[in-house]
C-alpha cells in the first residue's frame, strides 16, 4: 500500500465531499432573511486601515457590493501583538442597531476576492453582540471565524453562530490582516461583498459528553484485527447492530446494543471485538448507518502519509505548490553582533513561525518510526528520512555553537526576501537547556540512523550533539524541572548508544533520580486518592500539568530507554516502578471518562493560582479533596485545546503497554487515536483529509492540507467538557506540527501491530503473608532467569537483583519495605524484556 501512496503527488488531495464544509453547505434553509444588499452606505463603517467603496462592478445579490480595498503591508506600529504578527488589519462593519438576532443561528454572505499571484487566500468575519455576553469574547477567539477563498470568483460562506450570544447585536465585520504578499503576488488586494443573509438551520451538535444526535462515534480510520472494537451513541433506538460489508452489504456480524453508564453519561455500546477479518465494513444502527472504515494491519497508514504531506506542505523557505513560492529569506535570529537567516524547516503552525522544540521532536519521531519500518515498509521508511533530513538542516543552520540558537521565531506573515525592508523581522537568540538537550537527542539519533547514508554528516551531528548536552548541562540546574532532566536523560542514552562514554551514563542516572523523586508515590490523604503524577521537582510544591504543548511523556521515555541500556543497574526497579504508577494513574484518570477514554489533563492546586479564572475552572473539575481537583481538561486561557497534551500523554502509555506487556494500557493508548479521528461526542475527524466530517482548520497561510491536527478539542469558559464550535479560529482549530510529531512518534509503537507478547516460557505466582512474600518462579525447561525488586527487602538487601538459572521450581523470599508504597517483581527470562513477568502489590 505504501507504493501506492508514494505515487501521488505531494501536496496530496483532500475529498472536500467528505468536509464539514460540503456538509455544511448543503443543509436545508428554514428560514431566512436578507440583512444587506449594500444599498444603505450609512450602515457601513470602514475601520482600521484601507479603503471601502460601493460598486456595481459585480454583486450576487442585488446591483451593488462592498469592495475592501488594502495595501498587504503597512507599518510595524500596528503590530498589537507580538514581533512578527499582521501589520494590522482592515476591515469593513455593517452596522447593526442592537437587534435580537436569537431566532437565528446562521449568517451566510458572498465573497468575491481579487488578488493577483496569491496561492492562498482567506479572510474572517466577526460578530459584534454587546448584551450580557460580550462577543467576541476578551480571549478574541469567540465570535471570530476565519474562511478561505477561491480567487476571481464568488465564494459562498457559511457560519454557523447558535452557540454564540446574539441578543444585542451591533455588527458584522469583515476583515482582511495585512499579512504580506507570497512570491511574485500583488501587493494590494480587494474583496467585494455580497448578499449578507441571516438563516435558521438545524445548527450542529458543539458541546457536551453525549454522541450528536443522528450520529454513530467510531474509529473512522479503523482497527487493527487484534484490536479491541468499540463505537456508541446516545439515544439510539435500536436494540441491535450489524457490521456490513461496505462493497455488498452482506451481514458478517449481528449483536445486541448494550448500555453502558459511566460517569460522564449512558451511551449505547456497539462491541464487535471479535471481528478480525480484514475488510472494509460499516455500522448499521436502524436507521443509521456510518460510513466505511477498515480492519486492516495497516489502519493507519494513510494516516502517516497524511501526516508526511503536512510537513512537506509547511515546509519554509522553498516553494511548495499551490501554497507558497520560495519564501523568508530575510527572516533572521541575532545573537551578540551576529546574525543568522534562519528560513527552512517547517512552518510551525497555522501562523509562519519556526520553533526548535517541535521541530527537534518532529525529527526525531520521523527517525524513530523510519528505523522501526526499514524492514517491513522500504518505501515509507525512505520517505520519513527525506522528510526528517529537511528539518535537520534547519536545526543546524539556526544554531551559533556557543549554546545560543532559534528557539522560538515568531512569524506570521509573507515577507519581500530584501534585507532592511519595513517588513524585516528578527528574532533573539536564547541559550536554553531544554531546547538544546532536545536538539541533541535529535543529532544524535540522525547521527546514528543516517550514518550509512552520509558518514561525514552523521559525524558531524554527533559533534553537535555532544556540544549542544554539554550547554544544556551546564544550564541546566538554573531553573531545574522535570521535562529538562527527562530531556537530558533521553540526550544522554541517545549519546551513549554511540559512544559507549560512561559520562553520558552517569548524567542519564543522576537525572533519573531526579525525575523519580518528582513522582507521587506515596497515597495522599485525599477523599479519593490518586497517586502516581508527577510534580516538577522533587520538592513536590507543584503538580506537573500541561495546557498546550505537553510533555507529560518525557519522563516515561527517558526511564524507558534506561531500563533497555542498563539492565543490571540498581535503580533499574525504581525507573520501572516509576513507569508502573504512572501508567496506573493514567488509566486510573481515563475511567473518567469511559467510553470514549479520553485522558483527563491531569491534577490541579487549587491554590496554585489566585486568578478567577483559573480556580473556575479548577472548581469545575472532579473534586479529590477540599484542595485537590482532576481536571479532565487542562486549565486554560487564549491558548485552548488538547490535542497535544492527549497525544503526549499517549506516548507514556504506549511505552507502557510494551514494557508492562498490558493490554488494557494497549487499548487506552488506542482509544486516544480513535478519539482523534472521530471516535469523539462531535463524531468529526481532527485530521483533515482523513476519515469523515473533518472541520475547517486556522490556516490563513497556508490553506487546507490533508492530514493537519488542529491544536484540538476545548471547552467553554470555565466548562470541563467537550466544546467544538462549528467557527474557524486559533488556537483550538489551528493547524499545529505539535500533535502531528506526536502522531508520528506513537505510530512507532501502533503502526506494525506487534501486539503483546505473551510467550509462556515461566510461570510465576506471589503468596502474600503480612509483609512477608514467597515468590515461585517455574520453568519446564533450564533459562537463566534475572530478578528485580522495589519495596522489597532480600537477604538484608533492598532492590536487589537476582540471576539464577533457573530449571524446574525456583522459590524466593522478600519483605515488604515501606507498607505506604507498591512493591514490584519483574522477571524477565534469559534476557528477554519482551516475555518478562511482572507482579505488583500494593497499588490500592
Amino acid at each position: 500500500m505504501s507504493t501506492k501512496w508514494n505515487t501521488y503527488p505531494y501536496p496530496l488531495p483532500i475529498d472536500e465531499q467528505h468536509s464539514t464544509v460540503h456538509r455544511w453547505m448543503n443543509k436545508p434553509v428554514i428560514t431566512s432573511r436578507l440583512l444587506d444588499q449594500a444599498e444603505d452606505e450609512s450602515k457601513w463603517q470602514l475601520v482600521e486601515q484601507g479603503t471601502m467603496s460601493f460598486t456595481d462592478e459585480r454583486a450576487k445579490i442585488g446591483e451593488r457590493s462592498i469592495r475592501l480595498e488594502s495595501p498587504t503591508i503597512s507599518s510595524k506600529i500596528y503590530q498589537t501583538e507580538a514581533p512578527g504578527r499582521p501589520h494590522g488589519k482592515t476591515s469593513v462593519k455593517r452596522l447593526v442597531s442592537h437587534e435580537n438576532w436569537s431566532e437565528f443561528n446562521r449568517l451566510s454572505f458572498w465573497v468575491y476576492p481579487t488578488l493577483p499571484g496569491f496561492r492562498v487566500i482567506s479572510m474572517s468575519v466577526v460578530l459584534h453582540n454587546d448584551g450580557e455576553v460580550k462577543v467576541p469574547d476578551g480571549y478574541l477567539r469567540e465570535g471570530i471565524n476565519y474562511y478561505l477563498l477561491k480567487p476571481d470568483e464568488w465564494n459562498q460562506v457559511v457560519w454557523e453562530i447558535d452557540h454564540l450570544s446574539r441578543d444585542q447585536v451591533t455588527g458584522v465585520e469583515f476583515v482582511y490582516r495585512l499579512q504580506g504578499s507570497d512570491t511574485g503576488a500583488t501587493t494590494r488586494v480587494q474583496y467585494d461583498i455580497s448578499g449578507i443573509e441571516l438563516q435558521q438551520v438545524e445548527a450542529d451538535y458543539v458541546e457536551g459528553w453525549g454522541v450528536a444526535p443522528g450520529r454513530i462515534a467510531y474509529s473512522h480510520s479503523g482497527y487493527a484485527p487484534g484490536s479491541a472494537k468499540k463505537a456508541f451513541a446516545s439515544n439510539l433506538e435500536a436494540s441491535r447492530f450489524r457490521i456490513i460489508r461496505a462493497d455488498t452489504g452482506a451481514t458478517v456480524l449481528e449483536k445486541s446494543v448494550e448500555s453502558s453508564t459511566t460517569a460522564i453519561g449512558t451511551y449505547q455500546l456497539m462491541d464487535f471485538s471479535e471481528l478480525q477479518v480484514e475488510g472494509v465494513y460499516q455500522i448499521k444502527a436502524g436507521s443509521l448507518i456510518t460510513e466505511s472504515f477498515l480492519i486492516s494491519n495497516k489502519v493507519w497508514e494513510s494516516s502517516i502519509w497524511k501526516t508526511i504531506n503536512l510537513f512537506y506542505c509547511l515546509r519554509c523557505g522553498t516553494e511548495i505548490p499551490g501554497i507558497h513560492g520560495v519564501c523568508h529569506r530575510d527572516f533572521r535570529c541575532e545573537h551578540e553582533d551576529h546574525q543568522i537567516v534562519i528560513n527552512g524547516g517547517w512552518h510551525d503552525a497555522g501562523d509562519l513561525s519556526q520553533g526548535l522544540v517541535n521541530t527537534s521532536e518532529a525529527i526525531y519521531a520521523m527517525l524513530k518510526l523510519s528505523s522501526s519500518l526499514m524492514d517491513h515498509d522500504e518505501v515509507l521508511a525512505k520517505r520519513l528520512k527525506v522528510e526528517a533530513n529537511w528539518g535537520l538542516d534547519w536545526i543546524l543552520k539556526t544554531r551559533f555553537g556557543d549554546g545560543y540558537r532559534t528557539v522560538w521565531a515568531t512569524m506570521d506573515l509573507w515577507t519581500d526576501g530584501i534585507i532592511g525592508t519595513v517588513d524585516d523581522e528578527i528574532c533573539p537568540a536564547h541559550n536554553d537547556p531544554f531546547a538544546n538537550f532536545t536538539a541533541s537527542s535529535t543529532e544524535a539519533i540522525a547521527s546514528r540512523i543516517l550514518a550509512s547514508d552520509d558518514p561525514l554528516l552523521a559525524a558531524y551531528y554527533l559533534r553537535v550533539a555532544e556540544e549542544d548536552w554539554q550547554f544544556a548541562l551546564d544550564k541546566w540546574s538554573d531553573q531545574p524541572h522535570i521535562q529538562t532532566a527527562a530531556a537530558g536523560i533521553l540526550a544522554s542514552a541517545e549519546l551513549y548508544v554511540i559512544t559507549k562514554n560512561e559520562k553520558y551514563m552517569f548524567t542519564a542516572v543522576e537525572l533519573s533520580e531526579f525525575v523519580t523523586a518528582s513522582q507521587q508515590k506515596v497515597v495522599p490523604d485525599w477523599d479519593i486518592p490518586i497517586r502516581g503524577f508527577f510534580y516538577t521537582t522533587p520538592e513536590h510544591k507543584q503538580i506537573l500539568h500541561y495546557q498546550h504543548r505537553g510533555h507529560e511523556q518525557a519522563a516515561i521515555v527517558a526511564l524507558h530507554e534506561l531500563i533497555k541500556l542498563f539492565p543490571l543497574h540498581a535503580n533499574w526497579s525504581s525507573w520501572y516502578m516509576t513507569i508502573v504508577l504512572h501508567s496506573e494513574y493514567m488509566e486510573h484518570i481515563a475511567s473518567y471518562t469511559q467510553p470514549y477514554g479520553m485522558i483527563p489533563a491531569g491534577i490541579y492546586d487549587l491554590n496554585e493560582s489566585d486568578k478567577a479564572s483559573y480556580r473556575d475552572q479548577v472548581l469545575s473539575g472532579i473534586k479529590l479533596d477540599e484542595r485537590y481537583y482532576l481536571r479532565l481538561f487542562p486549565v486554560w486561557y487564549d491558548m485552548r485545546g488538547n490535542s497535544g497534551t492527549v497525544l503526549s500523554q499517549t506516548k507514556s502509555i504506549s511505552i507502557a503497554a510494551k514494557l508492562r506487556r498490558k493490554p488494557s494500557l494497549k487499548h487506552l493508548s488506542e482509544q486516544q487515536l480513535y478519539w482523534t479521528v472521530g471516535c469523539n461526542p462531535f463524531g468529526q475527524s481532527l485530521m483533515y483529509g482523513e476519515g469523515y466530517d473533518y472541520a475547517p482548520q486556522y490556516t490563513a497561510t497556508s490553506g487546507d492540507i490533508a492530514g493537519s491536527l488542529p491544536v484540538g478539542i476545548q471547552t467553554n469558559i470555565h466548562r470541563d467538557i467537550p466544546y467544538w464550535p462549528a467557527q474557524n479560529c486559533y488556537n483550538y482549530k489551528e493547524v499545529w506540527v505539535h500533535p502531528s510529531s506526536r502522531w508520528l512518534w506513537l505510530m512507532d509503537d501502533h503502526y506494525k501491530q506487534d501486539g503483546i507478547d505473551q510467550d509462556q516460557l515461566i510461570s510465576t505466582s506471589v503468596t502474600v503473608h503480612g509483609d512477608r512474600l514467597l515468590l515461585e518462579i517455574e520453568s519446564a525447561e533450564s533459562v537463566p532467569v534475572t530478578i528485580y525488586m522495589y519495596n522489597l527487602a532480600y537477604k538484608g538487601l533492598s532492590n536487589s537483583i537476582v540471576t539464577v538459572g533457573l530449571s524446574g521450581r525456583y522459590k524466593l523470599e522478600a519483605q515488604v519495605i515501606n507498607s505506604l508504597e507498591p512493591w514490584l517483581f519483574v522477571i524477565i527470562p534469559d534476557g528477554q524484556l519482551t516475555i518478562s513477568k511482572e507482579i505488583v502489590g500494593n497499588l490500592n
